[in-house]
Order: C-alpha cells, then structure tokens, then sequence
C-alpha cells in the first residue's frame, strides 16, 4: 500500500505505528476486545499532521480474512455511501446487506477492503478535510480486491412473513457473543458457544405497524454438526429450559417453537448450523422465518453436509 505523504495541509510520517494483539489494550481503552473478536491481525496507525487544521487520524486494521473485516465494517451501516474505486461498480453484492464498501459521516471515513478494515478520522471536520479524507481512502483501497461479503449472509430470508420486511441495513455479521450481545442480546454467558470458528449473523425484520419489535433472526454456522449440536441443547438448557421436556425432539435435526413472554421463538440445528429467530409475533412467523433459513443455509452446505 502506498499512502501519499502529503494531502492538503496534511503530512504523514514515514513509517506508521504498528500495534499488536498483545499491545491494543495499550493503544485503545476499552474497545479493543472488538478487534480481537474478529481474529485481529495487526493495526498500522499514520498521522496526518496539520498544525492549522488539526490532524487526521489513519488506522489499518489487518484482519485474517476479508469476512473478519466485513465484520466490523457491519457494526454500523450508517453515513453516506462513497465509492473509492471505480472497480466497486462490478464487485459482487450481497441481498441481505447494502452494497456499501466505504461510509462517511461525521469526519468518519470507514472502509472495507478485502482483509482491511480502515478508519480515516479528521480532528477538526471540514471540507478540506473531507477532501484529505477521500484521497487517503482512495489509496488505501488502489489495486485492493474487493471480494463478496460472507456467504453466510445468502442464507438470511427476505421477509419473516406478512408485515416483517428484512432490515439490511442493520444485519451484522459476528464471531463472539460479545458482539452478538451488542447487535441483539441473549444472555450474559456465551450460550451459543460462539469462538473465532464460527461464522454468525444477526438480521432484524422491521414491523410494518410503528412501536413494534423488530423480529430477529441468529444464525451461526460451526466447524462441524457436533459443535452446532452442543450449542444448540446448551441454547436450550439456558434459554429455554422447558424445550427440554420432550416436545422438541433430538438429535441433528432438533427443532421446536416456543411461546415465550416476548413473543414466539423458532430453533433448528441442521448439519453443522443453527438457525434461531426471536422475538416473533406469531408461531407462523417463526415458522416461515426458520424454515426459509434452514433451507438456504442447507444450499450453501451443498448435497454433502453432515
């Protein structure tokens, strides 16, 4: 990658600030179990300095694949959309996410690009610095690939029945239960027995009538059926202890749906995933939701899925 050393106002130094896994919590208070729940490679830090107009911010986040970049770029779909790349015009897109690849907003430039997650951050907004901004980015993506998001999406269903229309815009797609816990939260304990193996998703359906929840769709895709079998009785022995008491059969194909307090939830295991829906308004809703997702989910796994 070959960053310009002078934008604008704005100079770099040579050699950027390379943070580790080892030393994030250093770099950043806080947030950086973040990265480190998306299979964090390593951050290359440059500052643009301008003494008159403050400095920008350039951080490259080098994660170990493309989904892991994705991943974090899905946390938060807000902004205006940016085409860095006259390439992206042609880049495959996915139905159940908007076909974004760099959002703007409040001096925010968020980028994906391929294995890259970049975050380009002006101290003081303006138009120059939007302007420093987007050059920056265009290098930062010049010659990159720019692969399809994560296959697991393709299994998410359009619609969850009348009235629940796919909110894409707020599909986030996850590795650990701390970022599931953010995008919809189950339980404190990681009770989908979520790690760095797993591929996972969260897709919200909107209601048609105002003041409604938002029905949810998890899906999880494991290492093997035997990983997605444990998670699925551990899901019920936490969440849904009465699902135990033989109504909801065994085995690799275990399926129930329950009436709950908030509405009615869907689960089946098939082969290596899981597919859950929560917060339902009717058991059809559930129905529907997860037999559309298992079936997807069977396609992608092909003829010869455990």
């Amino acid at each position: 990658m070959s960053l310009p050393k002078t934008v604008g106002a704005w100079t770099r130094p040579e050699a950027p600030h390379t943070v580790t896994a080892q030393d994030i919590f250093k770099y950043m208070d806080g947030a950086g179990e973040l990265y480190l729940a998306y299979r964090f490679d390593h951050l290359d830090v440059y500052v643009y300095a301008s003494p008159a107009q403050g400095n920008i911010l350039v951080e490259l986040y080098w994660m170990q694949s493309s989904d892991d970049a994705f991943g974090l770029f899905s946390g938060d779909w807000g902004g205006e959309a940016i085409r860095l790349a006259a390439e992206w015009a042609r880049a495959p897109v996915n139905r159940s996410v908007p076909p974004h690849r760099a959002l703007y907003g409040a001096g925010v430039l968020r980028i994906w690009s391929d294995r890259l997650y970049a975050r380009v951050r002006a101290a003081r907004e303006s138009a120059a610095s939007r302007q420093a901004a987007l050059a920056i980015g265009r290098a930062v993506v010049a010659g990159r690939p720019a692969p399809a998001p994560p296959s697991l999406l393709s299994a998410i269903p359009p619609d969850a029945g009348p009235g629940r229309r796919l909110r894409p815009d707020r599909v986030w797609f996850l590795r650990s239960s701390l970022v599931l816990n953010s995008a919809y939260f189950l339980a404190t304990q990681n009770i989908l027995e979520l790690d760095s193996s797993t591929e996972a998703a969260v897709a919200p359906y909107s209601a048609a009538q105002p003041r409604r929840r938002a029905a949810q769709l998890i899906l999880v895709r494991y290492a093997n059926a035997d990983d997605a079998r444990r998670a699925l009785g551990r899901f019920r022995m936490v969440y849904l202890p009465e699902s135990l008491r033989g109504t909801a059969g065994s085995g690799v194909a275990a399926a129930a749906l329950v009436r709950i307090e908030n509405g009615w939830i869907g689960y089946q295991v098939s082969g290596r995933s899981l597919a859950l829906a929560c917060e339902c308004p009717t058991r059809d809703h559930a129905r529907r939701l997860i037999e559309q997702a298992v079936r997807s989910l069977e396609n992608l796994e092909g003829p010869r899925a455990e």
